[in-house]
């Protein structure tokens, strides 16, 4: 941010710098991600790094045709895919406990622990599209008129979902605080946000920013599995060397933008390259760990 600030100046930065800070937040573990998804020694899963080149490309394409012509679809895609991507993180770390407890196996849990995943984010979903905020970036996104009811109902199944699986588990296995305590992250990191502010992008950045501390703790427990040496802090520096230079990368190239272009057409680039780069993520990350020769499930 002090590298804007010094490119630009402060008049300049200022109206730029709320909605870069807010944007720029998820990038982290984004990069965290890509980090994983191009290096060919990481990469386990049936998904190339050039294929991913190439679906990004493909994915590119798209972003700049929908906001030309339909940007409302855009950010209403954007959005849904963000918080199935939220849920499906959790739901995929749920079906890791439940492989270490010999359940991996058991569709009736499975269904169950997606079902209680899924449940805060259509109660989200449900309470936006009711309520609002619709405005997303620069442009509202799409809602329907959601009946009272259907909105209890919505709020009242985040509990009722926990507790059926915990009651289904009963007998079955011993109950896992862990993954309780996923389920409650979820469902506050979900909830919260949209309970207690009243601005779409700040509630797209605080669920989005649980989301990557959790996400991040998983990339760091798969490097130091890598490199088989779990003790030491130098085996994440290849992880951390390439999210610093990707978020100085990010940062200059956003102050260059914002140095030769008006404010407003900076403002537009930015949310073009968050398209570009924030929801392509979403569909790397539900690939990478569909690891072919390992029986785990995918974390996303």
């Amino acid at each position: 941010m002090l590298l804007i600030y010094a490119a630009l100046g402060a008049t300049r930065a200022s109206s730029l710098l709320p909605l870069a800070s807010l944007v720029t937040i998820p990038f982290v573990h984004v990069f965290g991600s890509f980090f994983f998804a191009f290096s060919k020694e990481r990469n386990e899963s049936a998904w190339s790094p050039r294929r991913f080149g190439a679906q990004w490309v493909a994915w590119a394409t798209a972003v700049f045709a929908m906001q030309a012509f339909a940007p409302r679809a855009l950010a209403t895609l954007a959005l849904l895919y963000g918080g199935w991507h939220i849920l499906r993180q959790n739901f995929g770390f749920l079906r890791e406990l439940a492989g270490r407890a010999g359940l991996g196996g058991d569709r009736t849990l499975r269904m169950l622990d997606l079902v209680a995943c899924a449940a805060p984010a259509v109660a989200l979903w449900l309470f936006i599209s009711e309520r609002g905020p619709w405005r997303f970036l620069i442009v509202d996104v799409h809602h329907l008129p959601v009946p009272k009811w259907l909105l209890a109902l919505a709020f009242a199944a985040v509990p009722v979902t926990v507790m059926v699986r915990e009651r289904w588990l009963a007998g079955r296995s011993a109950s896992s605080n862990a993954a309780l305590l996923l389920l409650a992250g979820n469902s506050v990191a979900l909830l919260a946000p949209a309970l207690f502010v009243h601005d779409l992008v700040l509630i797209y950045t605080l669920s989005a920013s649980y989301h990557g501390f959790q996400y991040l703790g998983y990339l760091v427990t798969r490097e130091r599995e890598r490199s088989g040496a779990p003790l030491t802090s130098a085996a994440l520096l290849p992880l951390g060397t390439a999210i610093l230079y990707c978020m100085f990368a990010l940062f200059a190239a956003l102050a260059l933008v914002g140095w030769v272009v008006s404010a407003a057409a900076a403002e537009r680039t930015l949310v073009v390259a968050w398209y570009v780069i924030v929801p392509f993520h979403y569909f790397v990350d539900g690939r990478i760990w569909r690891r072919p020769a390992r029986a785990r499930t995918a974390i996303a």
